[in-house]
């Protein structure tokens, strides 16, 4: 996140890896705008730099002069590459990971979610950003039908479910079509997504929101993953 001093639950080593590819990619940086960029204070993006200066990853030209340059070494070079094989490794684990724990909170959603006269238990997501990318993948392993996707900002197709305008949405129908439950698939936005389903008059008993640290990581850190799936209250 640009701009934002947010404590998000990244390593150093993924810090690193970041300050490492922004001088990589031979751009002249400083130490404000790697702070903006990887969304930590000024203060700590100091000591980063100092620590890999330290390590000889990145050497300092024109020391002492108003324009600073930042360096790769040879050894810089190296540990780039480890830290971005790294880092896809953890992308791989941690998409793996939120898949499962979601697939878990939309089970949870089929035993709640009764079956219509056709025989199907009908959906609406309610967000179509990556999280709901991963409940649909998640969402082939149940009994549910995706019927549609609702979503503020985004527009054309999610999939093969065209995206709708929260105007269309009504308290059973979604763009004229029936559904059961609407699942909240957004974790940063659910609160405001909450208090437009609300608007929109839509029975809370009928959303359901999936809560995980694992799938979005939010700056306020109130998503408990231990609720995996949260009933509107």
């Amino acid at each position: 996140m640009r701009g934002t001093e947010c404590p998000l639950p990244r390593s150093e080593n993924e810090y690193n890896r970041q300050i490492l590819q922004a001088i990589a990619s031979g751009q002249r940086v400083t130490q404000r705008s790697l702070s903006s960029d990887i969304g930590v204070a000024l203060g700590l993006t100091n000591l980063l730099i100092r620590r890999l200066v330290a390590k000889g990853y990145v050497k300092i030209a024109g020391m002492g002069t108003r324009h600073i340059r930042y360096l790769m070494t040879a050894a810089g070079w190296e540990a780039l590459g480890h830290a971005t094989r790294q880092s896809l490794e953890n992308t791989v684990h941690l998409y793996t990971q939120t898949r499962e724990q979601i697939r878990t909170s939309l089970s949870g959603v089929s035993e709640r979610c009764e079956t219509d006269a056709a025989g199907q238990k009908r959906v609406v997501f309610y967000g179509a950003g990556d999280v709901a990318e991963i409940a649909y993948v998640s969402l082939q392993s149940t009994d549910l039908t995706l019927v549609g996707v609702v979503d503020d900002r985004r527009t054309g197709r999610f999939f093969e479910v065209e995206i709708c305008r929260p105007e269309q949405l009504s308290a059973e129908t979604l763009g004229g079509v029936p559904y059961g439950h609407v699942v909240v698939t957004s974790i940063r936005h659910a609160e405001s997504i909450r208090a437009r389903l609300d608007a929109r008059a839509v029975p809370r008993s009928r959303v359901w929101c999936l809560e995980s640290r694992e799938a979005i990581g939010d700056c306020d850190g109130s998503n408990d993953p231990g609720r995996g799936l949260d009933r509107v209250r």
